[in-house]
């Protein structure tokens, strides 16, 4: 009968296979092992062995993962720290605390191969070296913001590992900047040769990061340092840029450093209606919580984002001005922070990348209030020139909005709002209308292409 202060017990889910081996292990020694005593001896033998395989076993795994560990994922904080500034502690000491790009690079290198991080890891440091006009780093600058990106990128080893592993290689459907693989190789042709006067198919390093800093790319600052990284110099001089040998490639350096989660994304509507408040704020000098809709576009396009020019307008579509012509900043920080959200994140473009690719083919893409291109800017360019007085294009700013519901009665109260943040007012108060007829269809574009995104998604 069994006892109600008997504990109940759990049989290993091993100890069925355990005892079958041992058992087949006993019967292969009838005739040998006879005895009572024997039996136990053999027993006790046979169990010793078992458990000193398994901890060889053990330690040989335990040996082959830490081999296979890099020494940065098992190196502690205080020694990568040292690592950091022993590296650099030369090169400051020479050149007075900045150091040249490719000796900078020499030595980023060698920071790598003594962490054993793989070439792609190696970007989480090139994405933190801001370079000078001159083409120097300021060692004091980027010490400490490597050291955190080191930390960091040990803190998610895991993360990004099972990340890796779980993004397949994107397909020619992958979205950046809310442009496709040959959206941007165009843009950046444009860009390169409006800068190359002398057309000689290549720019100083200096022309040429301000080239890919160009707001129609809405490249962010880590993404310009990855992407200097990876430029590639001419053998007779280094400090000049072949630009057409960049283009085929800048698409995929994007790609693989998300892929292998070497860039944060935004993914917090509250941080980013935060952050975007405290910018706005950093021009409100007498916080008077309200700025107007030509100060909040230019602020937008420095709070590095990752938003290009054309999105940014689109966003200006919720900037709604009050009485006196100027907005609640914080109100629409709050607002526009899914926009922005939407508009930035890969996987927000990804997962209805097939529904866009599809949407950029049809019709109504190429039509905005039932008007293809030429017609909607000949429209607004004759409603422009019916109100400036023959004054070459500029008109009073409070003037634009009757001129351009002249050429579009149907137009709504959100698009009005996107077209007349394309231009900031002179000190006169008048704006450039020419430059609102350029880009107005593309801006009115990239707002109807979101509210399709938000339909699908």
């Amino acid at each position: 009968m069994a006892s109600k202060y008997a504990k109940p017990m759990e049989i290993p889910a091993e100890f069925p296979v355990i005892l079958r081996d041992f058992t087949r292990e006993v019967l292969r020694q009838q005739g040998k092992v006879e005895t009572k005593e024997a039996i136990y001896a053999f027993g006790s033998q046979y169990f010793k062995d078992l458990i000193a395989n398994q901890n060889e076993k053990r330690e040989f795994d335990d040996s082959v993962l830490s081999a296979l560990t890099p020494a940065l994922i098992k190196s502690d904080e205080e020694t990568i720290k040292g690592l950091i500034i022993a590296a650099f502690d030369e090169v400051q000491q020479q050149h007075g605390g900045f150091v040249a790009y490719e000796e900078f690079k020499q030595v980023l290198d060698q920071v790598g191969e003594q962490l054993q991080m793989s070439s792609i890891e190696l970007k989480t440091l090139y994405a933190e070296a801001d370079e000078s006009e001159g083409g120097v780093i300021n060692c004091a600058d980027f010490i400490p913001l490597a050291i955190q990106a080191l930390l960091q990128l040990r803190l998610n080893y895991t993360r990004r590992s099972a990340r890796t592993l779980s993004i397949t290689k994107r397909d020619s459907g992958s979205f950046f900047h809310g442009m496709l693989q040959d959206e941007m190789e165009s843009i950046l042709r444009e860009i390169f040769q409006r800068a190359d006067e002398k057309e000689i198919g290549a720019l100083t390093r200096s022309a040429f990061m301000d080239a890919i800093r160009d707001a129609d790319l809405g490249f962010t600052r880590k993404e310009v340092n990855i992407l200097m990284s990876e430029a590639p110099a001419a053998e007779e001089d280094t400090n000049m840029i072949v630009y057409p040998d960049f283009v085929p490639i800048c698409f995929s350096v994007l790609e693989e450093t998300y892929n292998h989660g070497i860039l944060d994304e935004l993914s917090d509507p509250d941080w980013i209606a935060q952050y975007l408040t405290e910018v706005f704020a950093s021009e409100d000098g007498e916080g008077t919580g309200r700025l107007s809709t030509a100060e909040i576009a230019r602020l937008f396009r420095t709070a590095d984002v990752g938003l290009t020019r054309l999105q940014i307008i689109a966003v200006m579509a919720e900037a709604q001005e009050d009485d006196t012509g100027l907005i609640e900043y914080q109100t629409f920080a709050s607002r526009i922070s899914g926009m922005v959200l939407a508009l930035t994140n890969v996987e927000s473009y990804h997962s209805c990348s097939a529904f866009l690719q599809r949407y950029r083919t049809t019709s109504e893409y190429y039509t905005v209030l039932n008007m293809n291109q030429h017609t909607f800017e000949q429209a607004l360019s004759s409603a422009f020139q019916a109100d400036d007085g023959g004054d070459h294009g500029m008109l009073i700013r409070d003037h634009v909005p009757k001129a351009i519901r002249s050429a579009f009665p149907a137009i709504t109260d959100r698009q009005l709002r996107s077209i007349l943040a394309l231009s900031e007012p002179d000190q006169s108060g008048k704006i450039n209308s020419n430059l609102i007829t350029r880009s107005a269809f593309q801006a009115l574009q990239k707002l109807q292409e979101y509210d399709m995104m938000v339909t699908v998604s």
